[in-house]
């Protein structure tokens, strides 16, 4: 496991490290690598100044991830070198995942914006690849279904929660759709936990209230609680 990738998804999104936690021991490298590479496509959207440039940097994720999906080897850095020997060594489909770009490029795009669309997106394939690595094997079509659904709340609560940058004001004129039925399958725990802290934010969103800190007593209660909860 690369440690400086570990470091960095500690200290950037600390909930996300600590779903790791509740995966098997030979999937957390894979699990980091894959939070990493999601975490990199919102850092080119909240650090954008030209959008055009931050366009191609996506492009350039979304290439690069097609080149490992294919077999060929991408240049020596190490997020890449991760999802290659991490990541799709352990069956994620990294085709599926390079679709993730669609999620954040309508930040940096004008038009009206579908935050539903944007987190189907995004969460969709980032969902289903953790869920691929956890399990060890590829997903059953309810599996897929159930993890699909799951990264979507959990994409759509992302919206919400902040740190777009330039990109904020345009987020802040979106009524909120309503919020995506529970996923009807099992999950993994560590998707279970994601999915709970998604929902309590939805929660507090439809009531008016503010979101809770990131990581916040309570917040890491809900986590072990879904994620003890039986699949």
């Amino acid at each position: 496991m690369d440690q400086s990738l570990t470091e960095d998804l500690k200290s950037r999104d600390r909930e996300r490290w600590l779903s790791i936690l509740w995966a098997p021991a030979d999937a957390r490298a894979a699990l980091v690598a894959l939070h990493s590479h999601d975490l990199e496509q919102q850092r080119v959207v909240a650090e954008a100044r030209e959008p055009m440039l931050a366009e191609i940097r996506l492009a350039w994720w979304r290439e690069q991830l097609e080149l490992l999906s294919a077999g060929k080897l991408a240049p020596p850095q190490p997020l890449l070198r991760a999802l290659r020997h991490d990541a799709r060594a352990r069956g994620a489909d990294l085709t599926d995942l390079s679709r993730i770009e669609e999620g954040f490029l309508p930040l940096l795009t004008e038009g009206r914006l579908d935050a539903l669309a944007m987190a189907t997106a995004r969460g969709g394939p980032l969902f289903r690849a953790l869920a691929t690595v956890i399990n060890g094997h590829p997903l059953s079509n309810p599996d897929a279904q159930a993890a699909t659904a799951a990264g979507t709340r959990w994409a759509l609560a992302k919206l919400w929660r902040g740190g777009w940058g330039q990109a904020e004001a345009r987020l802040t004129s979106l009524e909120p759709p309503a919020f995506p039925a529970a996923p009807a399958g099992p999950l993994p725990p560590p998707l279970r936990a994601l999915d709970a802290l998604a929902a309590q934010d939805w929660g507090r969103l439809e009531r008016g209230r503010p979101l809770a800190p990131p990581a916040a007593p309570g917040r890491q209660l809900a986590m072990a609680l879904a994620a003890l909860k039986a699949g």
